[in-house]
């Protein structure tokens, strides 16, 4: 019997190359992300390693949370376990000639659970383009030999990581964690609470096409960029989303999605990829540390970008195939 396939023959999408413009500066970027000098500067933990005391009665702390932070980006960074973070911050003090103590893995770990991890951000310059997304990091899942032989066992369990990106500055402006049981329209609302200033439009995928996300964005005086799903119905009441259900029946889905800047969108999925650089399960047992190992990503990412991103450009169409 011959095999049958089915021909695809909607024209074909144009493909494009893209060339980095500032490839000198991104790649002095790439090499300093490596530098211990940026994730343990000797005059910032001198200063901030011991907290101030404390304003009544009571023994004072040992570790700042800056303390305490550094030590758990060191611990992501080079994906070492607890002990092993704890023998590299003692090497590190002994080589700064720093006379300071360092928590023990024990220490560490107690504290990893309510620590409020510092993400860092850099000042905004207008209105913001917001868009968002979620993906999973697995926790005590298996590995791949054993998925393959036996497949995938009643213990893979996820956590869900959503995201808020700004689309000019490519950095993380908020962040929440679930359980993998939380839909995203529901998280929505609190992750666009952490977004700073003002917010002119907010991208996501049609999981957000949900009356409670697009009262949430018209709380910011923003506008929704949320494709309605298929069969999609008018809301009336000249609800935002009405015009936009106008828009794709004049313009077709894609035209829609080419003039409303929808595929900025794919800057989330492209952060959610280099937030899997640093891992694509996570390491904590406990859900608190599996917050705060998340956070710790987050401030992490955020230091990449600030350190230099690349500037790309299309610098012309790929032939098609003969």
């Amino acid at each position: 019997m011959a095999a049958r396939t089915k021909i695809d023959e909607s024209p074909a999408k144009p493909k494009y190359r893209y060339q980095v413009k500032n490839w000198a500066e991104y790649d002095r970027a790439l090499v300093s992300r490596g530098n211990l000098t940026i994730w343990f500067d000797e005059a910032s933990i001198a200063e901030n390693w011991t907290p101030p005391r404390p304003v009544g009665r009571g023994k004072p702390g040992s570790y700042s949370d800056v303390a305490i932070q550094t030590c758990l980006t060191l611990k992501t960074l080079f994906r070492l376990p607890y002990r092993a973070t704890e023998g590299l911050l003692k090497s590190l003090m002994r080589l700064c000639a720093l006379d300071l103590p360092v928590p023990d893995h024990t220490h560490l770990s107690r504290r990893a659970a309510t620590l409020e991890v510092k993400i860092p951000r850099r000042p905004r310059s207008g209105a913001t383009h917001v868009v968002v997304d979620s993906t999973g990091l697995k926790i005590f899942g298996e590995g791949e030999w054993k998925v393959r032989q036996h497949g995938v066992g009643k213990r893979r369990t996820w956590r869900k990581i959503h995201l808020a990106v700004d689309a000019t500055a490519k950095d993380i402006i908020g962040i929440e964690v679930t359980t993998a049981d939380w839909h995203d329209n529901e998280v929505f609302p609190d992750l666009l609470a952490q977004v700073e200033g003002e917010v002119a439009q907010v991208s996501a995928d049609g999981a957000y096409d949900t009356e409670g996300a697009h009262a949430a964005i018209a709380e910011r005086d923003a506008k929704a960029t949320i494709p309605p799903r298929e069969g999609a119905v008018l809301w009336g009441n000249d609800h935002p989303r009405d015009a936009i259900l106008a828009e794709i029946a004049a313009k077709g889905r894609d035209g829609w999605k080419e003039d409303s800047g929808y595929h900025q969108r794919s800057l989330a999925e492209n952060m959610m990829y280099r937030l899997k650089q640093l891992g694509d399960r996570l390491f904590s047992r406990e859900f608190d540390r599996q917050v705060a190992e998340s956070h710790v990503r987050a401030a992490i990412i955020n230091q990449f970008t600030y350190l230099g991103m690349p500037q790309s450009v299309r610098a012309g169409q790929i032939a098609p195939a003969a």
